[in-house]
Formats: structure tokens, sequence, C-alpha cells
């Protein structure tokens, strides 16, 4: 296996509440895995006919279109899945810790808009009086 897989494999896992990745060939079977066989086998096989009616419906509404990405969300998991060409590359995500990676990332986002705010009123930017 390539070194760019396993590369895409070792960054995929290390997204928040990643439970696994499955690299799927045309034909529907799992070519690399990071979780146990009779898993990847389930998920790939009940996936390969999604993606190929979803691809035909994006085709069908969209000529000279294609289906690129199917995000599917569960009670407990969510599944990203990436189709190319006839290879599919599936992510189980565990929801719970998705969301709590999801809403630290939003509350540090806003810390930092209003940490920007701050110094700019530190470094001598006036702001407006009322009248």
């Amino acid at each position: 296996m390539s070194s760019d897989i396993e590369d895409m494999f070792e960054r995929l896992l290390k997204l928040p509440g990643a439970e696994g990745a499955i690299l799927v060939n045309g034909e529907g079977i799992p070519i690399r895995t990071s979780m146990d066989v009779m898993s990847s086998q389930k998920y790939a096989g009940k996936m390969t006919p999604l993606i190929k009616m979803a691809r035909s419906m994006i085709r069908d509404v969209e000529p000279g279109d294609d289906l690129s990405y199917l995000r599917l969300r569960t009670r407990r998991n969510e599944l990203m899945v990436a189709a190319e060409n006839d290879h599919m590359v599936i992510l189980i995500q565990n929801n719970a810790l998705l969301d709590q990676a999801r809403r630290t990332s939003a509350q540090s986002n806003r810390f930092v808009s209003k940490g920007n705010a701050f110094l700019g009123v530190a470094k001598g930017v006036r702001r407006p009086r009322n009248s």
C-alpha cells in the first residue's frame, strides 16, 4: 500500500471521534481498513449500493455532475464517504466526541474573535463614543 494512503488513514484516524476508516475498491471490497474484518465488510457491503444509487440520482438531477461526498448521521455515529472514481473512503466517527470537538472549536473561535477585538483596543484604537 502506498505511503500516501497510509498517511491519509493516519490523518483520518486523528480526527475527533474517529472510530474507523475503510478504503473500498470498485467491487465493494475493503482493501485497507482500521476496523475488524466483519465490520469493514458490513460497512462496505451496505455503503456500495447506497453510493451507486446516490451517484445515479445526482447524475439524473444534475447531468454532467457527479457525487463526491456523502454524509450520514445516525444516533450514535456520523459516516462520511468520499467517492472518487470506483473507490470510496468511509470514515466512521462517534457523534458524542465529534459534537464535543465542534463545541470546543466554536468556543475557541469566539474567544479568538473577542481576543482580537481586545487587542485592537489595547493597541490604542479608539472606540467611538456615544453622543
